[in-house]
């Protein structure tokens, strides 16, 4: 009987177990539904302010353009002056010359016409009209201060596309007039998930994303169906999944400072290239692991690792010993060395003195000790942000690195003391593709020479990718067209070789990845 009743309590308590992690999931799914699509809106979000700053900084320098030439007279060359315009841009559906509000001519006409009353006028003093129609099939945005002026398409405000196809709605509102908005939305609640981006420039501006309550509905039982199965399991595997969870951490932990006790980890070096003329102006150091049984270890598993678990400072400063002792062979040799910081150094407050003390043990000028720091670090407490500070004014050069692959917000660029951007390699390879990441590379260019800073660009692999990134202003280039990691001792050899074969591109063809 004692037995029979013990066996039904344990099926009671299994099952009102099974009901709590059943509940948990559903509560959790929620709130991971929420955190998604509020992460999902804030990156639209971000990406059509920055999509629409981009269109009124454009306009603006081929209005200031068209004002500087002394075509000014409808004639065939300043139509094509104005077609050239109206084509550069896939947001410019035409161009205007209307000297005193009378339009004369066009890209493609010579009708004549008024200008209507303007409907508000902007920070820069450039008058705008939110639905203007002219002789074009729908209305527009134009925008200018005359004689020229430049009609937008509205819709190319707030059409982007975001990774994931959601019932988006993107409004764009001046002085609280709506100047664009996504088309097919009827309207809109309290109910709706929002978030909005106020234009850094013009506090009157701003750019809003909502969403339906269907979707956060359709993506809380999506995640529900992905939590539930797991919660079962949860109930029979949980003590065993978490003993094992920490017996692997443990061990990985332990492996690490065995492995730099013994000597596993070796620092490699890629050179970077002008690409001008294919000198060597830097390396990146990079860390290896190789275990003494002859196995490797990826850096992707054994740093994001260390940096979840406490051990990046040590990697990081047994890198920068490793690279300052390299150097001081190099003293003859005009090169510097990069090397990438993770968020847990730059918090650290001893790291500028420690880094400075380094450097001057082994006779390193700090202008040789180039210093990375990846897009998704720039979101940063005031104590990290005055780390880069100091570190820049103890000579070292700052890069962010594999920009464009996280959404850092440019004020953060225009007030970290940064000195390059390096880009990342999935935008060099997606070069002459036709992908939908062409343009990135030339955007991001653009963005960094607005902002006085130089580029970098990573992963090129074919002298076609490296004539593309010449004709778009980047100074620098690295990747397996000239060279791949390799140790200290084949880079001496490599910058001593009087004409080193890998800075002569033959081929346009990829080469292997690297392993």
């Amino acid at each position: 009987m004692l037995k029979k009743k013990l066996f039904w309590q344990a099926i009671l308590i299994s099952i009102l177990a099974c009901i709590t992690v059943t509940l948990f999931a559903a509560w959790l799914a929620r709130e991971q539904a929420k955190e998604e699509l509020q992460t999902y809106l804030t990156d639209v979000v971000e990406q059509a302010m920055l999509r629409s700053s981009r269109a009124f900084t454009v306009s603006g320098d081929i209005l200031a353009k068209l004002d500087r030439l002394d075509l000014k007279d409808c004639s065939d060359a300043h139509q094509r002056q104005l077609r050239d315009f109206t084509f550069k841009e896939l947001f410019i559906r035409d161009v205007l010359y209307a000297p005193n509000q009378q339009v004369q001519c066009s890209q493609s006409s010579h009708i004549v016409y008024s200008l209507p009353p303007r409907d508000q006028q902007t920070v820069l003093g450039r008058s705008l009209w939110f639905a203007f129609k002219g002789d074009l099939p729908r209305p527009s945005v134009l925008y200018g201060s005359g004689p020229h002026y430049v009609v937008m398409d509205s819709q190319y405000l707030v059409d982007i596309l975001p990774v994931k196809k959601r019932e988006l709605y993107i409004e764009a509102v001046l002085n609280h007039r709506v100047l664009a908005k996504t088309k097919g939305v009827k309207a809109y609640d309290q109910s709706w998930l929002q978030q909005s981006r106020v234009s850094p420039t013009n506090p009157n501006y701003k750019m809003t994303a909502y969403l339906p309550p269907k979707e956060l509905q359709r993506a809380w039982l999506a995640s529900f169906k992905d939590l539930l199965p797991l919660g079962f399991i949860i109930c029979v595997l949980l003590i065993g999944i978490i003993a094992w969870l920490t017996r692997r951490s443990f061990t990985l932990g332990v492996e690490i400072i065995e492995g730099l006790q013994l000597g596993e980890f070796v620092v490699h070096y890629q050179p970077m290239v002008a690409l001008a003329n294919g000198k060597v102006c830097c390396a990146e150091a990079l860390l290896r692991w190789q275990r003494q049984n002859g196995s490797k270890i990826s850096p992707d598993i054994f740093i994001a690792y260390a940096e979840e678990n406490g051990q990046i400072s040590l990697l990081t400063q047994f890198v920068l010993e490793k690279v300052i002792t390299d150097l001081s062979k190099l003293s003859n040799l005009d090169i510097s060395v990069s090397v990438n910081l993770a968020g847990a150094d730059l918090a650290s407050p001893l790291f500028v003195e420690n880094l400075a003390a380094l450097c001057k043990k082994h006779h390193i000028a700090p202008n040789r000790i180039e210093l990375e720091i990846t897009e998704r670090s720039l979101v940063l407490g005031p104590s990290a942000i005055d780390t880069i500070s100091r570190l820049r004014g103890a000579g070292h050069l700052i890069l962010i690195d594999d920009f464009g692959t996280g959404y850092s917000s440019l004020s953060y660029l225009h007030n970290l003391p940064v000195d390059l951007l390096k880009i990342d390699k999935s935008f060099v390879q997606a070069l002459g593709s036709g992908a939908a990441t062409h343009h990135v590379a030339s955007h991001i260019v653009q963005m960094a020479t607005a902002l006085g800073l130089s580029v970098v660009a990573e992963g090129i692999e074919t002298s076609d990718q490296a004539e593309i990134l010449k004709e778009m202003g980047v100074e620098w280039g690295q990747g397996w067209l000239y060279a791949k990691a390799m140790p200290f001792d084949d880079l001496c050899k490599f910058l001593q070789a009087p004409t080193p074969t890998p800075l002569k591109p033959l081929s346009s063809s990829p080469l292997p990845d690297a392993v």
